[in-house]
């Protein structure tokens, strides 16, 4: 296997300016430089980025906590719009799992911050804003951005959807088809904030439309298929009497409408649905289902532009700082400045997508 040291023989060099070069960690010679690299090239050598992350504590890497990566399509979605940025800027992602637990989260950015991720990416839901800050804060070296949710004092690290307003949306749209014994399939994680911003838009836009709140159309369960075919069934067996439900996500959606169709209770004919996520799948089960979307792609794409123009002027003023006694290297206000993303680019909205799994009640 081909070593640094057959790299400083050929190219006639030290070990130490073959180091140098591999990290530009300090000047060296233009000539020196080319006999490296056509030396590295001639011989396929390939630097050990595990040393390389020692020695300029740069692992070219961009860590990234998600919810879960087994629990559907949300979460690769956003890694799709994660990698769409990030491997284009010739670097890597290492991912890990939360699985929205606490101690878990900890666990998992402390382990991404151990590995010397140049930047993190994190979608926490158990751990506070507290906490986060504290995190931010014990790491200055390292720029984190926070999605899917608004950190104050960290706003603008944060790249989030106005999560409200979706199921305010498509609550208002079961009201404009006639419906008023609208159930809400709520998630069982009630410390989500999620949860919270959904729960608070359903019960808001009843009140905006003289609805009164019914606990007995509210059933909860685990967020995916099998919570939401839990949930419908609680429902139906208390006989809350109702037309309508919006779910948590369009996993639970999912699950309902497959316990009513069982029950034999035809869609949207006797009772209509409405979903929130947009999950691919949403448009092809029968019948196609009405939701909302949550630009989960989008909102990991601009995380990672977020993310990356923070590590780029972080090593701008770093590379300033190693070159400062030299008159030749470029000062930071003679380089092109960094284009961040806009602050009104972090934030998005939720779109209503209609389909077919809502009828009109017929007055």
């Amino acid at each position: 296997m081909t070593t640094i040291k057959d790299v400083s023989r050929l190219a006639n060099v030290s070990i130490s300016t073959v180091s140098r070069v591999i990290n530009k960690s300090a000047n060296v010679a233009p000539e020196k430089v080319k006999a490296v690299l056509d030396a590295m090239a001639e011989l396929n050598f390939v630097p050990n980025s595990f040393a390389q992350a020692l020695v300029n504590k740069r692992s070219n890497c961009i860590g990234v906590m998600v919810g879960d990566l087994c629990g559907g399509p949300f979460f690769a979605q956003m890694m799709r719009g994660i990698e769409a940025e990030i491997f284009p800027a010739n670097k890597y992602v290492i991912v890990m799992s939360g699985n929205h637990n606490h101690e878990r989260e900890k666990n998992c950015i402390e382990a991404l911050l151990l590995r010397r991720c140049d930047a993190l990416i994190v979608h926490s839901k158990a751990l506070s804003d507290d906490e986060l800050v504290d995190i931010k804060r014990s790491n200055p070296q390292t720029p984190i951005v926070f999605v899917n949710r608004l950190i104050k004092r960290l706003e603008d690290r944060c790249v989030y959807v106005d999560i409200q307003q979706g199921m305010e949306q498509g609550i208002e749209y079961l009201i404009s088809k006639g419906h008023t014994r609208i159930a809400y399939i709520a998630s069982d994680e009630t410390n989500n904030p999620d949860a919270k911003a959904r729960m608070d838009g359903y019960k808001n836009i009843l009140c905006k439309a003289g609805i009164p709140f019914d606990e007995n159309l509210v059933s909860s369960g685990f967020p995916n298929e099998n919570g939401g075919y839990q949930a419908i069934e609680a429902l139906l067996m208390r006989d809350a009497g109702f037309t309508a439900f919006m779910a948590y996500n369009d996993a639970m959606a999912v699950g309902a409408m497959s316990a009513l169709m069982e029950n034999n209770i035809a869609i949207p004919q006797q009772i209509s649905a409405v979903g929130y996520d947009d999950n691919p799948i949403s448009g092809f089960i029968k019948p196609k289902l009405t939701t909302v979307r949550y630009p989960i792609e989008e909102v990991g794409q601009r995380a990672a532009q977020l993310a990356l123009s923070i590590l780029e002027q972080k090593e701008r003023e770093e590379r300033e700082k190693d070159h400062q006694n030299d008159r030749n290297y470029p000062k930071l206000e003679d380089l092109t400045p960094i284009k961040y993303p806009e602050p009104e680019t972090l934030f998005f909205i939720p779109k209503l997508i209609e389909r077919s799994s809502v009828s009109s009640i017929t007055k």
